[in-house]
């Protein structure tokens, strides 16, 4: 049920953004712990699971996190490779711009949902981030189960 109440989620972010690739992250002990993505690049889940395994993103390491759990509003990035706060995993994912949503628990950041347009670059609207953060508050229960 949770699965696919999460591709649902995802199918709508993709009709607001035209962006395929996308993933929902709880996080757990500091550091970003994978759910659920799309199938739409090379890697697919449980190899996309492994290479976070391999490679955790710690929240304090990454400036985008750090910056969202203090203040939780979506982030994102027109141009990671021009971009002075890509984390070094957009490079390893091959990502080319990302918009990253908070989760929240109160004024917790509990996980995120992020947006990732691999192989172009998307420029995220405020229309379409403002709908994206929308969208997930509604599916928050399910993002937080």
């Amino acid at each position: 049920m949770v699965t696919e109440r999460l591709q649902e989620l995802f199918g709508r972010l993709e009709q607001i953004t035209n962006v395929q690739d996308i993933a929902y992250h709880r996080i757990k002990e500091g550091k970003l712990s994978p759910v659920l993505k799309t199938r739409t690049d090379h890697l697919g889940n449980e190899k996309w699971k492994s290479v976070h395994a391999a490679s955790p993103v710690l929240v304090e390491n990454d400036q985008l996190l750090r910056e969202m759990v203090r203040n939780p509003k979506p982030v994102f990035v027109q141009d990671v490779k021009n971009d002075p706060r890509s984390a070094e995993e957009f490079f390893l994912f091959g990502i080319d711009s990302i918009l990253i949503l908070p989760v929240t628990d109160g004024s917790a950041v509990r996980g995120i949902v992020v947006v990732a347009s691999i192989g172009r670059l998307h420029s995220f609207t405020e229309q379409e981030v403002r709908q994206a953060e929308e969208l997930v508050e509604q599916y928050r229960e399910i993002l937080l189960g």
